[in-house]
């Protein structure tokens, strides 16, 4: 603990941060519908055009790739030199325009050429909201936020899966892809009329005259920031898997009928967002008492991460049963909060100017492995075809063991404070030129 808090007294939260956070709740709810759509449609899509599960799959797994591509570039070249209300409205514009051609073409080259560009629309699409977010927040008061935000992950799987299922039966499934343009469309709307750029928005404004740019290597390479990308890394492993992977596995590997199996994954997301919330709640109630970055972010992490790699090894060596299910809820919905605690540590440590541009990049091209867990999980299962749940057991054995080494990289590797003194010591000795020597810090010391 680091003595007192930063807590003392707090300024008020203006009413507009909480419509923002709402809206950015429904944005996230929308990302998981667009995603949720292509899902949901895939048999009747797959009669129509006469795909065969791999092809369809490959259609799939190509979008996560360009998800990946398209979060980097745009966390590249466009945050962190435009405003974040812009850029959030630029992405649910490239929603609207993949998602309608989809409603009203038979043509499967355009279907395939839509969900390449969702991809690049989406890519950047939770970063970016959560840099949006902590423009209002300071850095000991933006847990409940982004959990808050992260909530509308679930709420689109509990909501989208049987309202787009539901137009899929009724109307077909093409309607699901109008209705998810038309809710993007009217999001673009809500937020061009009630957006703003937050107080603590300094990234967009003109530059902090007091704060000196960080050199590429100083930032990029300093121990913290290394942490981050090796646990969001690992953490949208098991995203991948669980798209992809799970609903398989619990039909293939563990002889689940198709309803029990869809009653499982819904469990999964209901046991996630009180998680989110429990987690987020006691971390942030902790920062604000004056427990440090390290105990609060990094070690949370870290026992989140392990907690889950466990409970995936135990859930892969257990009976089908109660038990089972309550290891894989764990396994699967307790990694999300890695998904929050990543930005923060980083929206905390990076001078304001960097910040969103770190947080989007890293956020996003961390991603990919969504595409590789996809990718190597196929072919470990696809290995064993006459024992399906040998092939299941030995993929999510290999999930369990990447969370736990996740959960080792957040101990030894996450020190915000003392990357953030590193930073500041840089500024200080370029800004005041006393016994500055650039070597001296390109080491990250905790």
């Amino acid at each position: 603990m680091n003595g007192p808090g930063e807590a003392g007294q707090m300024p008020a939260i203006p009413t507009r941060a909480y419509m923002i956070v709402a809206l950015l709740f429904v944005f996230q709810t929308l990302n998981f519908f667009d995603k949720l759509a292509f899902g949901v449609s895939g048999v009747p899509m797959m009669h129509e055009f006469s795909l065969t599960p791999k092809q369809f799959g490959l259609i799939g797994a190509a979008f996560f790739l360009f998800f990946a591509v398209g979060g980097t570039v745009i966390g590249t070249l466009f945050v962190g030199r435009y405003r974040s209300k812009h850029i959030l409205l630029t992405l649910a514009g490239i929603w609207t325009a993949s998602q309608l051609p989809v409603a009203f073409t038979h043509s499967l080259p355009i279907i395939i050429a839509c969900r390449l560009l969702l991809g690049i629309g989406e890519g950047a699409a939770l970063a970016t909201a959560m840099t949006a977010a902590y423009e209002w927040f300071p850095d000991h008061r933006r847990n409940l936020p982004s959990a808050f935000i992260l909530q509308g992950i679930s709420a689109g799987f509990l909501i989208g899966g049987p309202l787009l299922s539901w137009f899929v039966v009724h109307a077909g499934w093409r309607s699901c892809f109008l209705v998810c343009g038309v809710l993007s469309l009217v999001w673009m709307v809500l937020f061009a009329l009630i957006g703003r750029e937050g107080p603590l928005a300094g990234q967009h404004a003109a530059p902090v005259a007091h704060e000196t740019p960080l050199p590429f290597r100083l930032l990029w390479l300093d121990r913290t920031v290394i942490g981050v990308m090796l646990i969001a890394f690992f953490g949208y492993w098991v995203i991948g898997m669980a798209a992809v992977c799970l609903p398989p596995f619990l039909r293939l590997g563990l002889g689940y009928a198709p309803l029990k199996a869809g009653w499982i994954i819904s469990a999964i997301y209901v046991i996630q967002s009180p998680a989110l919330i429990l987690g987020s709640w006691l971390t942030q109630t902790m920062r604000q008492r004056g427990w440090s970055a390290r105990i609060c972010l990094g070690w949370s992490s870290g026992l989140a991460m392990l907690v889950s790699g466990a409970a995936l090894l135990a859930a892969v060596r257990s009976p089908a049963g109660v038990v089972q299910t309550c290891f894989l809820a764990i396994a699967f919905s307790v990694p999300s909060l890695t998904t929050i605690f990543g930005p923060v540590i980083l929206a905390a440590i990076a001078p304001s100017r960097q910040r969103a541009r770190l947080v989007v990049v890293i956020i996003s091209a961390t991603s990919i492995s969504a595409f590789f867990s996809t990718f190597i999980n196929g072919w470990i299962i696809g290995a064993y075809p006459g024992n399906a749940p040998l092939g299941f057991a030995i993929a999510f054995g290999l999930g369990g063991v990447i969370l736990l080494a996740g959960g080792l990289a957040s101990f030894l590797l996450l020190f915000p404070e003392a990357s953030a003194a590193r930073f500041a010591a840089y500024r200080q000795a370029r800004d005041t030129g006393a016994g500055f020597e650039p070597a001296s810090f390109a080491r990250a010391k905790p």
